[in-house]
């Protein structure tokens, strides 16, 4: 009992810090976002907020979609659990890095193999993406001017993200079609092993790999020839994306902003979310602000763009994070008692 209650403990604390540090670092004050709040309007804070809460709920979604589809049980509140530790652990991460792992170990105390974990989460990552180059393209053919409208390095960042996305997805494709690069990649990791004269461990990754690639093989296959599904999952994406992106437009309604200019503010925030997406930085802190503060500045004043960045991100980001955050300690408190419990019996 004094084990488990000094680790819930250590967990909690583990979360106000890195709460603590998300807005340290970005020079965000608590006071300034709640006064923030308390000047905008309450009718379209609500929406803001129901969209943030879809952020993760459409990922969810999308990944017990796809783990049903491979024939596991998974339930949808579980896939809210998913969805928190991959938006959470992206975002104290550098370049979103932590996100899956966090995700698939959730997955994996749920008994869902490896295997079905990695393709679902590969499988996931693509239409995530595809989603992202679908409201940027949506954004470049209706709203050029606006792109055009932003400075030199806005410029340059959403440029990259773009380049960056469609590099990615090529990637992500590549792996679920092509098994030989998991395989390859797999005797490499062998031959490293061996070198630094871990021969045992090297000797028992061999002998899992064709296995591994095999049930790999098969995951995919199963997917591919489900076409509801990859259309699904695509548009369980792109609801996820156009949530994160909604919450800022009702954000500038809630500041007092004019209602006929929502595809201007929902262009204007595709683009940041576009050169935003691959900073190698935690949760792209700093980065968001700064697209955001001259994209809205083409709107408004720089005192009401600098309130809307605020607010957007305030709830789109931080907010999103420590409701993420605790879902996971709920999780890991529910894992950990389960656990208690399968060994009493």
């Amino acid at each position: 009992m004094k084990k488990k209650v000094l680790w819930t403990i250590f967990t909690l604390c583990i979360s106000v810090l890195t709460i603590y540090a998300l807005f340290y670092n970005s020079g965000l004050s608590v006071s300034e976002l709640w006064q923030k709040i308390k000047e905008a309007s309450p009718i379209w804070l609500i929406p803001a907020a129901l969209c943030m809460l879809g952020f993760i709920f459409f990922e969810g979604r999308s990944l017990v979609l796809i783990l049903r589809t491979l024939g596991y049980p998974a339930k949808k509140r579980r896939g809210f659990l998913y969805a928190s530790a991959d938006i959470y652990f992206s975002s104290i991460t550098p370049s979103a890095t932590g996100g899956q792992p966090a995700s698939a170990y959730f997955m994996h105390k749920d008994g869902i193999s490896g295997v079905a974990v990695t393709v679902s989460l590969i499988l996931n990552l693509t239409m995530y993406t595809l989603a992202i180059i679908t409201l940027g393209l949506i954004s470049i053919i209706f709203f050029p001017k606006t792109f055009l409208s932003f400075t030199l390095p806005c410029k340059i960042l959403i440029l990259i993200g773009i380049v960056m996305m469609i590099l990615l997805t090529e990637f992500f494709i590549i792996l679920l079609k092509k098994q030989s690069i998991l395989l390859k990649l797999g005797n490499l990791v062998i031959s490293i092993l061996k070198r630094l004269h871990f021969n045992s461990a090297a000797e028992k990754l061999r002998l899992k790999l064709d296995s591994v690639i095999e049930n790999y093989k098969e995951c995919v296959v199963t997917l591919a020839g489900k076409k509801k599904l990859l259309v699904k999952t695509y548009f369980l994406n792109l609801l996820q994306r156009t949530s994160q992106i909604l919450v800022t437009v009702f954000c500038y309604f809630a500041l007092h902003g004019n209602v006929s200019d929502a595809l201007r503010v929902f262009a204007i925030q595709t683009y940041v979310v576009m050169g935003s997406n691959f900073i190698p930085i935690p949760g792209a802190v700093g980065v968001s602000e700064f697209l955001m503060y001259f994209g809205y500045t083409m709107l408004l004043g720089e005192e009401s763009a600098y309130s809307l960045a605020i607010l957007g991100r305030g709830i789109s980001f931080y907010t999103c994070s420590i409701i993420s955050i605790f879902t996971v300690i709920l999780g890991y408190i529910f894992i950990r008692l389960r656990k208690n419990k399968e060994e009493k019996l």
